[in-house]
């Protein structure tokens, strides 16, 4: 028994290891122990998203970019896998006044946006005239011109037809370049001796001698300025180098202790001219209140006799229109501000006459030139303005363009009849400048053919000759007065009224009426000087018909570094008065 149980447990021992065998090389020889998988954890709640800090310091954003354009991809974007859609969190506030980050690149054709932009001007009328609209202002822009067009200015310019683009923009827009207000040159005062002496070093002369007696050199009076009135002769020099002297006499040398410098007196004329050579020792060229053969009258205000002192010396003298832009002629920041002023007074002015004529006429109530003239002398006076009597022209009258009423010599306005106002006034303070303007109307419903198509071609002229000078400082070339003043005549002789032109195109305008700067002439005088930044000037081309009619269309300018700004409205059709 025992043996047979010993062969049992043998045989079923053999029999199990083959079975193992057998299912061992059934299975590959590579394949991994099989492991038993863990039970899943059960997922835990995500907390709810903590709302943004709204007064947290919010992430630096690009102020340059584009906010209508796409994001621009960085190489670390680009190769982000995209995050899968869902509730976005709620974003930071872009902080305005942030540092852009240093790698981002503002895309391609489109302009920057400033984060501190300039102070914005606070809105102020367009001119004078804007003030209280009237029908057709000129000075409107038209929202259909093209501001890319330029006006033409070859010989090919039809003189019948009308350019808004050749008139210079308005004086109260927003200067195209920031920093043209900066650019607004400063009138030069003879006591900046670096900046007089620059001047005298460019002109390539030893000195500026101005020169007065009796109040005869305008010039001289208001650049030096000595206190009271001195009518003996007096002299004071400006140096290319070293200080200034002043030669004066004796009675009178307190009217000049205020000036810089040192002083020379004398009691004589002898001692007069010991003491001018004892003050131009050295000097071999100075500048003098003088023109050539009076070529610019304006400016020549000292007399032969004192020039031939001058020369026995030995120093020659040359013509100082030139230093006188500079100095008298430049408005200056003040005298800019003092000129607009006047201009919106004489606006109104004008504005109540031709109303009051209207009404005038309209009752029938007799009315004259000169009522109308003592109407403005007195409003010039309310307003605190000073200048000469203006101009009132009615009917044949208006064929002089220096016709003047007056309480001897006046005509009645009549219904029918073509009227000119032309008015000039300064405020009266030292830094006045004068403001002028011309003005036509009829005292009636319509304005005859003959009229309109006068008045068309010197308005027309006025906004050539503009145009003109808006071309030359666009370009940044010069002009002179000669050259405007020939371009002027010359549209006026292409429309076939050349030998209607009575008067030069214009004149400088400054503390005087007659200024010190280039004047629009080729005419009367020839004026070479060039047109200078900062000075201002009138442009009035006019066309007179003898024993009938004349027109005039004139107005008041600045010429600007970046081009001539009008600053009194610009008539383009004759006022009717009646309707």
């Amino acid at each position: 028994m025992k043996r047979l149980a010993t062969i049992a447990l043998a045989f079923i021992a053999f029999t199990a290891f083959t079975v193992s065998s057998a299912v061992t090389s059934a299975q590959p020889a590579e394949a991994p122990a099989q492991v038993k998988p863990k039970p899943k954890a059960k997922a835990k709640k995500k907390p709810a998203p903590k709302p943004a800090d709204p007064y947290a310091d919010p992430a630096p954003t690009d102020p340059y970019a584009d906010p209508a354009a796409p994001p621009i991809a960085t190489p670390a974007a680009t190769k982000a896998a995209p995050k899968k859609p869902g509730k976005s969190k709620p974003g930071k506030p872009a902080d305005p006044y942030a540092d852009p980050p240093a790698d981002v690149d503002v895309p391609d054709g489109k302009p920057p946006v400033d984060p501190f932009p300039p102070p914005i001007r606070p809105p102020t009328p367009r001119s004078p005239a804007s003030l209280h609209p009237e029908p057709g202002d000129p000075m409107t822009p038209d929202p259909k011109a093209d501001p890319k067009l330029e006006p033409k200015l070859d010989a090919k310019l039809d003189p019948k037809a009308r350019s808004t683009k050749a008139r210079p923009l308005d004086p109260y827009a927003a200067p195209e370049r920031k920093d043209d207000r900066l650019a607004i040159p400063a009138r030069v005062g003879i006591t900046d001796a670096t900046t007089m002496q620059g001047l005298l070093a460019v002109q390539r002369l030893d000195g500026w001698l101005l020169v007065d007696r009796d109040g005869s050199n305008p010039i001289a009076r208001r650049l030096v300025a000595p206190e009271g009135h001195p009518t003996r002769p007096w002299f004071y020099l400006i140096p290319a180098k070293g200080s200034a002297i002043a030669l004066v006499h004796d009675a009178e040398k307190r009217s000049f202790e205020h000036l810089p410098g040192s002083k020379l007196v004398y009691q004589g004329h002898r001692d007069m001219d010991k003491q001018l050579r004892v003050m131009l020792k050295g000097m071999r060229t100075v500048a003098v209140e003088y023109s050539m053969k009076a070529a610019v009258p304006s400016v020549s205000r000292v007399d032969a006799g004192t020039l031939e002192l001058i020369r026995a010396v030995g120093v020659q003298v040359r013509s100082s229109d030139t230093l006188v832009q500079y100095t008298k002629a430049i408005w200056g920041d003040a005298g800019r501000t003092a000129h607009h002023v006047a201009a919106h007074h004489l606006v109104e002015l004008r504005k109540e006459a031709l109303a009051f004529i209207a009404k005038q006429v309209g009752a029938g109530v007799p009315v004259t030139e000169h009522d109308v003239q003592q109407r403005l002398v007195r409003g010039m006076t309310m307003r605190g303005l000073t200048g000469a009597p203006p101009i009132v022209a009615a009917g044949a009258n208006t064929a002089d363009p220096y016709y003047v009423p007056t309480a001897a010599k006046t005509a009645p306005i009549r219904r029918g009849d073509l009227l000119v106002l032309s008015l000039a006034a300064k405020l009266d303070k030292p830094d006045g400048i004068y403001a002028a303007q011309t003005w036509c109307a009829v005292v009636d419903a319509t304005v005859s053919h003959d009229i309109k198509a006068a008045f068309e071609t010197a308005s027309l002229a006025r906004d050539h000759a503009l145009a003109l000078i808006a071309d030359r400082a666009r370009k940044n070339r010069p002009v002179t007065g000669a050259e405007v003043d020939r371009a002027t005549r010359a549209f006026i002789k292409k429309a076939g009224m050349a030998d209607r032109v009575m008067h030069r195109t214009g004149h400088s305008l400054d503390n005087d009426l007659q200024g010190g700067g280039a004047d629009l002439d080729d005419f009367e005088v020839h004026d070479t000087r060039i047109l200078t930044p900062g000075t201002g000037f009138t442009v009035g081309p006019g066309v007179y018909f003898a024993g009938q009619f004349g027109v005039r269309s004139e107005v008041s300018v600045y010429l600007s570094p970046s081009g001539p700004e009008i600053t009194t409205p610009a008539q383009d059709e004759v006022q009717p008065l009646l309707r």
